[in-house]
């Protein structure tokens, strides 16, 4: 496993579930300064570095015009802001646990690290080093910190997910006819129909079951009767309604289904391939990231817990995308794992 796909999965985990720590505003830190944890700061020329990247990432993505988009009351920038300031903390505070355990850089890791950091640093105008006040020491302690959190991630979750089976995560191909009983909303909210109309689309769909047993294609079932453009689903365990997946799960290869009530309406279902075998093992391989990074999660956020974060928001909040739009720096992470690969 590449340990970028590690890392960014982690990260990935730790930003949607949440730090789960109040931090502590201060005015108490230089301005060169951005946090302390445990007596120990982070230099603010490190935050606008990994901030400038994700910047200019959005950017080539979305273009330049984004900063005041707003989602749920909440700008876009200040959205980016929030994702790296719990970013940096996480691997500091990874870091920090690596360290406490006994862990170290071996002289290859620290090769390999100073010469990403050479390479990415040579590839920033003079100007913009200035701008961002970083150095090439910059680039390496922020390389340091990437590399030590994989190694200590590594560490300790290679034992975690062996136990997932091809069954556990068998992926299939299904070909369905959908029978609609109630309208959705846009969380997914089903109101359902009311029940004699209810009761008549359970006749058609029963009617059409019976053609589906008498033979003929599918499919042209599907095209003509389905309420749903799309009738062919590729899918795991867990991602479907629980009588459609337990319902499609018992079938094997050209089996078709009984009527399957679901929430949202009747189905029947016609299983195409009932073991996709690439699918299956990326699927496995997905599942068992999932089961490094909760585990993971287990023993992080209890040392999280007993650290003390200060942040110098007093500072951080003067930043502002606007100030670096003349920064083009890029590919901050691409040029570490180009090197450690």
């Amino acid at each position: 496993m590449k340990r970028k796909q590690v890392m960014i999965l982690f990260m990935t985990v730790l930003l949607l579930t949440g730090c789960g720590k109040d931090i502590k505003l201060t005015t108490g830190l230089a301005k060169n300064e951005i946090f302390k944890i445990q007596g120990e700061t982070e230099e603010l020329a490190e935050m606008t570095l990994v901030l400038v990247n994700e910047k200019n990432s959005y950017e080539n993505s979305l273009g330049q015009d984004i900063w005041n988009r707003t989602f749920d009351g909440i700008s876009l920038e200040d959205e980016i802001k929030e994702k790296v300031k719990k970013q940096l903390i996480e691997l500091f505070v990874i870091n920090q646990m690596a360290k406490k355990d006994g862990m170290t850089l071996s002289d290859g890791d620290k090769e390999q690290i100073a010469q990403a950091a050479d390479t990415y640093f040579a590839q920033i105008p003079d100007e913009e080093q200035k701008k961002l006040g970083i150095t090439r020491d910059t680039v390496y302690h922020f390389y340091e910190k990437l590399c030590l959190t994989d190694l200590y991630y590594e560490k300790k979750t290679k034992d975690e997910g062996q136990e997932i089976s091809d069954e556990d995560a068998r992926v299939i191909k299904v070909m369905y006819i959908y029978f609609k009983t109630g309208e959705k909303d846009i969380y997914g909210n089903v109101s359902p129909y009311e029940e004699s109309k209810v009761a008549a689309i359970k006749e058609k769909a029963l009617g059409v079951l019976d053609q589906v047993n008498q033979g003929g294609d599918f499919q042209s079932f599907a095209a003509e009767y389905s309420d749903s453009s799309e009738y062919q689903s590729v899918f795991g365990r867990g991602t479907m309604q629980e009588s459609f997946e337990e319902a499609a799960f018992s079938l094997t290869s050209g089996q078709n289904s009984g009527l399957v009530e679901a929430e949202d309406g009747y189905y029947i279902i016609k299983c195409i391939n009932d073991y996709l075998e690439k699918e299956t093992e990326e699927n496995k391989v997905s599942m068992r990231k999932k089961h490094k990074a909760e585990a993971f999660l287990k023993i992080y956020r209890p040392f999280l817990e007993n650290q003390d974060v200060e942040f110098n928001n007093k500072v951080w909040d003067k930043i502002s995308m606007e100030e670096y739009q003349d920064c083009s720096t890029d590919r901050l992470y691409e040029v570490y794992y180009a090197c450690k690969i």
